[in-house]
């Protein structure tokens, strides 16, 4: 009974440490390197939502801007980041994937044409409590010394 609780025991140890071996926490220089590039991402695709001069356009831009936030919120989501940047970036992952909701809505709106509910989903975006928490984990992390770019402004 004993050598089969000690061998259950070494097992479940091996296993635990399997599991956390390759999850180890980012650096913070290897944090900010994601959050930048991540970052530089967006902006590119904001930029290009601001260019679009037909509803068309815009929803194809919508479309780009889409896969960006969602691969943007994949790569945080996917990080281990260092213990202080933990929660903020969760929060960030969590408003990302709302804005891509928020993103969908604003793309459906543009493919049919409906310049009304392009102009409230556009709007209802940039007052959105998913924005609003993506700058505020953004400022929390900027204070603890976080150099982590667009993602900052």
């Amino acid at each position: 009974m004993r050598t089969t609780l000690a061998f259950l025991l070494a097992a479940l140890a091996f296993v635990a440490g399997c599991g956390s071996a390759g999850e180890q926490r980012l650096t913070k220089a290897q944090f900010e390197e994601h959050a930048q590039a991540d970052g530089k991402a967006l902006q590119k695709v904001i930029t290009d939502i601001g260019k679009a001069s037909s509803l068309s356009e815009l929803a194809t831009q919508v479309g780009a801007a889409r896969q960006a936030v969602k691969a943007a919120a994949d790569d945080l989501d996917s990080l281990e980041p260092p213990a202080d940047a933990e929660k903020p970036t969760d929060t960030i992952v969590q408003a990302l994937r709302g804005i891509d909701s928020q993103l969908q809505e604003l793309e459906k709106a543009a493919k049919d044409k409906d310049l009304l509910a392009v102009q409230k989903t556009a709007t209802a975006i940039q007052s959105s409590p998913d924005l609003k928490a993506a700058r505020q984990a953004a400022n929390e992390l900027k204070q603890k010394g976080y150099k982590i770019g667009i993602l900052g402004s």
